[in-house]
């Protein structure tokens, strides 16, 4: 199971600590949020495959900022350096369409390094989000 890891995003002109063993998904005026640790935990004997980073929409989409979360220079310094720990070992995790649902920064790692494939385990289906929150909260 990937490490639990904090790290910092700017909040202001300020650092915030952030918990990283959640997946957050934008779905009109709310983020569905998942908690990590189960899914993972539900997974670790599912099959890995080797999927192709090209297959993956998420490989050219804008993924950890928005209009809360500008692409400062600090901002993607975080991403850079959480990119640089995490471990790409651990698979990532695919929704039922194949397409990425956890491992943004291991995907990211992978590219900057040169492969063009991944580990990957791959959910039959998505659980129900873990928490509702409206944006803005």
């Amino acid at each position: 199971m990937p490490d639990i890891l904090i790290h910092s995003i700017t909040e202001g002109n300020s650092m915030v600590s952030q918990r990283v063993d959640r997946m957050m998904m934008q779905v009109g005026d709310q983020y569905h949020v998942w908690h990590l640790e189960p899914l993972w935990e539900a997974t670790r004997d599912a099959t890995v495959i080797e999927v192709e980073i090209e297959s993956l929409k998420h490989v050219d989409a804008v993924c950890w900022f928005d209009d809360r979360n500008p692409a400062t220079l600090r901002n993607v310094v975080a991403h850079f350096q959480r990119m640089e720990r995490t471990d790409t070992a651990y698979p990532i995790l695919l929704d039922p369409d194949g397409q990425l649902f956890d491992g943004a920064h291991r995907v990211a790692k992978a590219l900057a390094h040169g492969q063009s494939t991944i580990k990957a385990v791959q959910l039959q289906e998505v659980p129900p989000p873990d928490e509702i929150v409206e944006v803005g909260e």
